[in-house]
């Protein structure tokens, strides 16, 4: 199921990996100002690689544990291997420490940008903070791919 959620046109999109219960969470964190491109299936991601993407976000929940083979397939594909991709955690994941270390480190093997734990990045700054920390990274990632486009 891809679906488009903007409420302004931009050459670029976002491609936001995610399970179905996460898409509250999405708008929420991300409001309405973006082109985004939600896809639930790896199969269904893998396909929308083809679109003029400025960021590619994927829950580490996604498609039962399915993101480190939209990593790679992101990686290996020449319009997005130098897309910035982030892994991310939605809230109510508890990762104890070694956990998250390994999937960091993993996600650094395979090329990822970053890894943003939402849930922290919300006891860090508050929700509202966390929120607009969010929405400044895909600003930025969307004014950096509309410089070298």
């Amino acid at each position: 199921m891809v679906a488009v959620m903007s409420s302004q046109i931009r050459t670029k999109s976002i491609l936001l990996a995610i399970r179905p219960d996460d898409r509250a969470l999405v708008s929420a964190a991300l409001g309405s100002e973006f082109n985004i491109v939600v896809c639930h299936t790896c199969k269904e991601a893998e396909a929308a690689l083809h679109q003029d993407l400025a960021l590619i976000a994927c829950g580490v929940h996604f498609d039962h544990g399915a993101m480190f083979d939209l990593l790679r397939a992101a990686k290996a594909n020449l319009d997005t291997q130098s897309v910035p991709f982030f892994l991310l955690i939605a809230d109510g994941s508890k990762y104890s420490e070694p956990v998250l270390k390994g999937i960091r480190t993993a996600a650094k093997v395979l090329g990822a940008t970053a890894l943003v734990d939402l849930s922290k990045l919300k006891l860090q700054l508050g929700e509202k903070q966390a929120y607009e920390a969010l929405r400044h990274v895909v600003n930025d990632a969307l004014a950096s791919a509309m410089k070298s486009s």
